[in-house]
């Protein structure tokens, strides 16, 4: 006999928790459903451009849905595309950029229900990032003059 389930079949429309036309996507706290799980996704057409270094104190899944990105887990690099998951580890720092060409779609895991996350930015100088921030390729639209 199955346990009874604690929780309620739940929509949460798209509006209420994805931002058209931002890099930060969507945010879906999982206690606002009263589940252990987070969804994060982050979007962009720039060359270069990913979620600095962080940590959290939980896993974290990275699922691609469009494009390729290069990832930094602890002291791997890791390159993957569509339709790929990478594991990142709780309390190892990590961050990816999009590699392109092209958009990079990445709907984000967080095994947890809120988002915990612990910025180490001033880590990940310009020698250290994978693609130079200087190199970055932007939408024909932002070299306009």
């Amino acid at each position: 006999m199955p346990i009874p389930s604690k929780t309620e079949p739940a929509r949460i429309p798209a509006d209420q928790w994805q931002n058209p036309g931002q890099a930060l996507r969507g945010l879906m706290e999982g206690k606002t459903i009263g589940t252990g799980v987070t969804l994060i996704r982050f979007v962009t057409e720039i060359v270069g451009d990913g979620p600095k270094l962080h940590v959290h104190p939980y896993d974290e899944l990275f699922t691609i849905q469009e494009g390729n990105a290069r990832f930094t887990v602890g002291d791997k690099v890791i390159d993957a595309k569509a339709g790929d998951i990478i594991l990142g580890p709780a309390n190892v720092p990590h961050g990816y950029q999009n590699l392109g060409p092209g958009r990079l779609d990445s709907l984000d895991i967080h095994l947890s229900p809120q988002w915990i996350q612990y910025n180490l930015a001033d880590a990940w100088g310009p020698d250290a990032v994978l693609i130079s921030s200087e190199s970055r390729v932007r939408p024909d639209t932002d070299n306009a003059p």
